[in-house]
């Protein structure tokens, strides 16, 4: 027996429980599902470099990637996870005021670049077109959406001349 407190016990058994159990349904190795690795993607492109840092994107609805200057002259890129749209207006507004580019935004849950504009002062968010692997659907879902779209083609297709009958020449 160790001579170490019950409660610390208890919370490292906690802890190693938690480590075999994974994270929520359809995480990965890192902790993130597949809408949070398409964003790291994003991020990855929209930084044309190596991240320097991810932060908090497990469980983000936001991202927004941020370019930083560093004591070499190096630009250094972070990409960061916000809980909600007003924490991504607040951090845009946040990085002005602390000399960092942001070099773009993205819906997570939507699978979404978004562009940032100024109207007047007034930050704006518009939402493009959502990328490719962003929604992933489950194997279930492709199929019942190929039988949906057969069913509608078998509805436009044109019928047979040759219905049975006498033809008029």
């Amino acid at each position: 027996m160790s001579d170490e407190p019950m409660y610390l016990q208890r919370l490292r058994q906690n802890r190693r429980g938690k480590a075999e159990q994974g994270g929520p349904g359809g995480a990965t190795a890192d902790g993130l599902n597949a809408q949070e690795e398409e964003a790291l993607r994003w991020a990855r492109e929209a930084a044309a470099s190596e991240l320097r840092s991810t932060k908090d994107l497990a469980g983000a609805k936001y991202a927004i990637v941020i370019r930083v200057s560093s004591a070499s002259g190096t630009p250094l890129s972070s990409c960061e996870g916000l809980p909600t749209r007003e924490a991504l207006l607040e951090r845009i507004k946040n990085a002005a005021f602390m000399s960092e580019d942001v070099v773009g935004a993205y819906e997570v849950r939507g699978g979404r670049p978004l562009t940032i504009g100024n109207d007047d002062g007034t930050i704006t968010l518009k939402a493009g077109a959502p990328r490719p692997g962003a929604n992933p659907k489950s194997p279930q879902e492709m199929l019942r959406q190929a039988a949906k779209d057969a069913a509608e083609r078998a509805k436009s297709r044109p019928r047979d001349d040759d219905r049975g009958g006498s033809r008029r020449r």
